[in-house]
């Protein structure tokens, strides 16, 4: 054949061997990890320019190692964390799908992840862990879209407020609005943080928070704790506030700026 594709486990993750007969330059490779339900969990392909999702192809036989971790957290220009390296959850023992697809022809290989024979930790306590840290990731995304929509739209004010240089009355407003869009940004994420050495000066915020709290109980097959659930809770209520508080200082100057804008 063509191309073929099998796995096998690894202490340091999963590893994928797959044939490819004729790869060239030309050649389009991915390689797809999914749930049985066909979710997609991790993607790499030969012609990813970021280091994490690339795969390497030549003709013959080929070997990747998935590290059996799900995406991590949407990140943003220069985010600066506090002892919170972006690491996505780890697979939970279980049958996964893996997706050998070569100039549109693809394979498919079921594999099984199997725990630590040594390991106490039953099936239900190690979905309770994934989810836990699930749950914290996809917040933590939600804290940094929020971070993204704000600074795109004070990029927006500032095209704006140089639009209207003229108009002292409107740059005073549009400067209200920008200020509070600061408020948010600075409540969510300690942006004076630009080195690794600044966290220790400044502290941390609400995304920092939570992003320790997801490497805190990644750690180990262990479900979360009481006290990691309880600190989950209050973060996200504290984050919650924020960004509704967010949307509606977006809601009540959306009108008048949307005004400015009009030819």
């Amino acid at each position: 054949p063509d191309r073929r594709l099998e796995g096998q486990n690894h202490p340091g993750g999963v590893i994928l061997h797959y044939f490819v007969k004729n790869a060239t330059d030309s050649t389009v490779a991915k390689l797809e990890i999914l749930e049985m339900n066909g979710k997609l969990i991790k993607s790499f392909t030969n012609k990813s320019k970021e280091r994490n999702t690339q795969l390497d192809v030549k003709p013959g036989g080929n070997r990747h190692i998935w590290d059996m971790r799900y995406e991590g957290y949407k990140t943003f220009p220069g985010m600066v964390f506090y002892s919170a390296p972006n690491l996505g959850p780890k697979a939970i023992p279980g049958k996964y799908i893996a997706r050998l697809t070569v100039n549109g022809q693809s394979t498919d290989q079921e594999f099984e992840i199997l725990s630590d024979p040594r390991s106490k930790t039953t099936p239900e306590e190690f979905k309770q862990q994934f989810d836990f840290l699930i749950a914290v990731r996809d917040k933590v995304s939600e804290a940094h879209q929020s971070i993204l929509d704000i600074r795109k739209t004070k990029e927006d004010l500032t095209y704006l407020k140089k639009k209207l240089s003229d108009d002292k009355n409107m740059l005073d407003k549009l400067k209200k609005y920008e200020d509070e869009l600061s408020v948010i940004e600075n409540n969510i994420h300690e942006t004076r943080n630009k080195s690794n050495q600044d966290p220790i000066n400044y502290g941390v915020k609400l995304n920092n928070r939570l992003a320790f709290l997801m490497v805190e109980q990644g750690q180990g097959d262990f479900p979360p704790t009481k006290q990691a659930q309880e600190v989950k809770a209050e973060v996200t209520r504290l984050l919650d506030r924020e960004i509704m508080h967010l949307k509606e200082i977006i809601k009540n100057n959306a009108g008048s700026v949307n005004q400015l804008i009009k030819p």
